[in-house]
């Protein structure tokens, strides 16, 4: 077979030398029209075409891409990638049948497999909800700006993403500068994001940096890094996800997490009222690497969460990086949390980590504050057995046509 598309590709070099000039990195064999890298004016994409993103595309100056339901994005070379810039817009209302997909132009030529990772960027949107700092910039393109230090645009939105797949991203920039699946940067509770499939990920599936947007409906397979990634003052609700992790970066128990979640690096006073504070409920994941990794003074909110390991070593699934983590308080079970490790049977205590990532190593740990001290909120238990429900797991969409509504 893939015989067959590298002589299909080698026919086309010759037969459309100057149509593929006008392409750049954009295969005419598989890609029939080649996104403008800047659009500045409001674009609609039809799904009888599959479109190219070759390098860096910005939606930016207040227009709105609208996307068709059924239409093919592709990455076209490693460093390509999708920006819908502050007052800018996308709506991309897939559904069901007829889903919306972002993938790579290797994918589409047949050479990725079904979770490959690495092969083009991924979505970015950037938004002017609450983001902790003045002048924020995404980490793999400072020319990005997002997020305000005020809230009056907390409910702005920044337009739908529903029934949309996202397969092979996360290239690496720079060390420590990688492209997620999907970055939400500042993104306010406005904006729609339902039933979302990210499939194979070379840094972080989904990141989010402050703001308020909510989400209903996530499948994040194979990223290898972190699943699900919070950050600067996030406020906003994450509800039925389906976690599956087949190869990580790092098998220790706190790199590579189903879920980490971080505030401010130190660099500003955050109490309870400013500190990251996401709403986790109706969760699953299956874990090869950590299981819920808590950085600087951030929190959360769980309710019917489990998280199931195989790990026959380092099988901690709460972890802390250092003091700031112990001293927020704002750690609330508003349901119940399972813990499990199908290789051996555990005790609740030992899911809990002894030493943290950071220092003081040995004090101020999560063993400290959920074993010991008993320091969490709420009226929801940990557990070290399977009693949670989780998400339901055959109702979670996972990129593919279905014939029933997912989530509902």
């Amino acid at each position: 077979m893939k015989k067959k598309y590298l002589l299909a590709l080698i026919c086309s070099l010759f037969s459309l030398g100057e149509a593929r000039e006008s392409m750049g990195n954009c295969e005419s064999y598989v890609i029939d029209e080649r996104l403008p890298n800047v659009i500045e004016a409001d674009m609609k994409l039809s799904a009888s075409k599959v479109y190219g993103i070759d390098k860096k595309v910005i939606v930016q100056n207040g227009a709105t891409l609208t996307i068709e339901p059924g239409t093919t994005l592709a990455g076209c070379s490693l460093f390509s990638y999708l920006v819908i810039a502050q007052d800018a817009k996308i709506i991309a209302k897939g559904t069901v049948q007829k889903p919306i997909t972002f993938t790579s132009q290797m994918d589409l030529l047949g050479y990725s497999s079904k979770e490959s990772a690495g092969e083009w960027g991924g979505l970015v949107i950037a938004g002017n909800a609450y983001t902790h700092y003045e002048n924020n910039k995404y980490e793999a393109d400072e020319s990005v700006a997002f997020g305000s230090t005020t809230h009056e645009k907390d409910n702005e939105s920044s337009g739908i993403l529903e029934y949309v797949a996202i397969k092979h991203t996360g290239y690496e920039i720079r060390k420590d500068r990688e492209l997620n699946g999907l970055s939400l940067a500042g993104v306010g509770s406005g904006t729609v994001v339902k039933n979302i499939a990210i499939i194979g990920g070379k840094d972080d599936g989904l990141e989010i940096w402050g703001g308020r947007v909510n989400i209903d409906g996530l499948y994040v397979c194979n990223a290898m890094d972190d699943s699900v990634d919070v950050d600067l003052g996030y406020r906003g609700e994450i509800k039925n996800v389906l976690v599956v992790q087949k190869s990580v970066d790092s098998k220790n128990n706190h790199d590579s997490s189903a879920m980490e979640f971080g505030n401010d690096e130190n660099l500003i006073v955050t109490d309870f009222s400013n500190a990251t504070l996401p709403t986790i409920k109706n969760l699953t994941a299956y874990v090869k690497g950590g299981g819920i990794y808590n950085k600087y003074d951030a929190g959360f909110r769980l309710e019917n969460v489990e998280i199931i390991s195989e790990k026959e070593k380092e099988n901690e699934l709460l972890f802390f990086r250092g003091k700031d983590s112990y001293d927020t308080g704002a750690k609330f079970l508003d349901g119940d949390v399972c813990f499990y490790n199908s290789t051996a049977s555990k005790t609740l205590d030992e899911f809990f980590a002894k030493t943290n990532a950071k220092k003081p190593k040995e004090a101020f740990s999560a063993y400290e504050y959920f074993a010991k001290e008993h320091k969490e909120q709420g009226e929801g238990k940990f557990h070290a057995k399977r009693v949670c429900k989780g998400v339901k797991e055959r109702l979670v969409w996972r990129g593919e046509n279905r014939l029933y509504e997912a989530m509902r």
